[in-house]
């Protein structure tokens, strides 16, 4: 089961204004309030001597509201120290209360933490519909005692179909693979509709576009069984950078970091500014993309290779590089870049042989360098890296299949092509700040779609203030 965590921030306190009109004691309420202050200030002993007290005022003066509001109180206060069973038992107080009062809106916040107590999450699922292929993504969402949204990733299944080909024949090979899936969704993980996205990628949009066959498109593709409810959406490359980002970097960090996927046709990425408007980086070239415009330059032997991607970064996609950074300084100028993308992966898997199970991991921009470097000198012990020095047999087993998977995916060529691309990006990136750290995120392949699942759990509470 494969597990990533993104942290968000939750909207804790829901007040209705109808439940002003149904507070008996102003008293008991500043007391209550008192407590969820001290509780803040890691005051908790005194803390819950004042939820206990105002519970037994509004006890007394059968004030509903601020016994919901104390339940609640102490159903957080419990959570902070660990007391699981009394924040439990109080948060159900709480929901009890604010839902016989027709609260229905904090009534479900409050059983959001109540859930997060239990150990239960919500099952939210996203189809992404790609030039090549058609994946699915079941995620389960928890809110953490900590207030952090954990997801873990339970099923990534994908169909390998031709959509860019914009032909009858795929067309048919689309809906197909989604009816598919949406047979899986609905059979296996009974996943309710309102939970279930279905998104045209924006490489495929881009595609699309182009005939203004967008509309079409996700209506000819639109299996027969497919539950009306569900709308066939799409997002354009902006937008994938910013749910990307969502989706790899912690929230704690989603307005200081930046993030970059090196892709195998693009590079794409971005950051918040000081404003929190998300500021797109991309450039046209990636992996395979790089090795083809290497490959149609030169037809020479393995050194004549790497001198035709330097040639080809000094001559013209450094200055391209340089513009991009210069206007978006941000970028240089962040202590902290995700990185992901297939030759991240390769890098990490070979470099870091032992981080094959971490859903995160740090590496230096030198690690990026010499792998550059043994490429060309030492390839044959690069790629069978040394994993004696793991203490378990277990691990060793995953990191060597991670290997073997890396190997299977890149010839050396395409190596090449990908780290000289990755490597002059992040010298560039590393210009006005050369102690950056960088974080490879292992998930992010699925971090856009998982981006916009998690855009929905936290927008489920906004516009309902009226």
């Amino acid at each position: 089961m494969l597990r990533k965590t993104i942290l968000i921030t939750c909207l804790f306190f829901v007040y209705n204004i109808s439940a002003g009109q149904a507070i008996k004691s102003q008293a008991t309420f500043r007391m209550l309030k008192t407590a969820t202050s001290l509780m803040e200030a890691q005051q908790f002993d005194a803390a819950e001597e004042f939820f206990t007290k105002g519970l037994q005022k509004a006890k007394v003066n059968y004030d509903a509201y601020c016994q919901a509001f104390a339940y609640e109180g102490l159903g957080n206060l419990y959570s902070k120290t660990d007391r699981t069973e009394l924040a439990i038992t109080n948060y159900k107080s709480a929901v009890r209360i604010y839902r016989s009062m027709g609260l229905t809106v904090i009534a479900d916040v409050v059983e959001t933490l109540l859930k997060s107590q239990q150990g239960i999450g919500e099952m939210y699922a996203g189809i992404e519909i790609g030039a090549k292929g058609i994946k699915l993504s079941v995620i389960e969402v928890k809110l953490s005692k900590d207030r952090e949204y954990d997801y873990t990733l339970i099923s990534d299944t994908s169909i390998n179909t031709d959509a860019a080909a914009l032909s009858y024949q795929s067309e048919k090979e689309s809906m197909d693979a989604i009816a598919v899936l949406w047979n899986i969704l609905s059979r296996r993980y009974k996943i309710p509709s309102n939970k279930v996205h279905i998104v045209i990628s924006s490489g495929l949009k881009q595609e699309l576009d182009k005939y203004n066959k967008v509309e079409y498109f996700a209506n000819i593709i639109r299996p027969v069984n497919l539950d009306p409810a569900i709308k066939i959406t799409y997002i354009t490359p902006e937008q994938e950078s910013q749910l990307s980002l969502l989706g790899i970097v912690p929230q704690k960090r989603r307005f200081t970091a930046t993030q970059l996927d090196v892709g195998s046709g693009n590079t794409k990425g971005g950051y918040y500014n000081e404003n929190k408007i998300f500021i797109p980086v991309t450039f046209p070239l990636g992996t395979k993309s790089f090795q083809r415009l290497i490959e149609s330059k030169t037809d020479g032997g393995l050194d004549n290779y790497v001198k035709t991607a330097e040639d080809i970064w000094r001559d013209s996609l450094k200055r391209i590089v340089m513009n991009e950074f210069f206007i978006k300084r941000d970028v240089r100028n962040r202590d902290i870049m995700y990185i992901s993308g297939g030759v991240v992966w390769a890098i990490v898997s070979l470099m870091h042989p032992e981080s094959a199970n971490y859903n995160y991991t740090e590496i230096a921009s030198q690690d990026i360098s010499e792998f550059r470097r043994l490429l060309s000198t030492d390839y044959d012990n690069l790629i069978k890296p040394d994993l004696s020095f793991m203490a378990d047999p277990a691990q060793a087993k995953v990191s060597q299949k991670n290997i073997v998977r890396v190997l299977n995916t890149y010839d050396k060529k395409a190596l090449l092509a990908g780290t000289i691309w990755l490597d002059e990006l992040i010298k560039e990136v590393n210009t006005a700040n050369p102690s950056k750290k960088f974080i490879y995120a292992k998930y992010a392949y699925v971090g856009w779609i998982s981006g916009y699942i998690i855009k929905k759990v936290t927008q489920q509470y906004t516009g309902l203030v009226n």
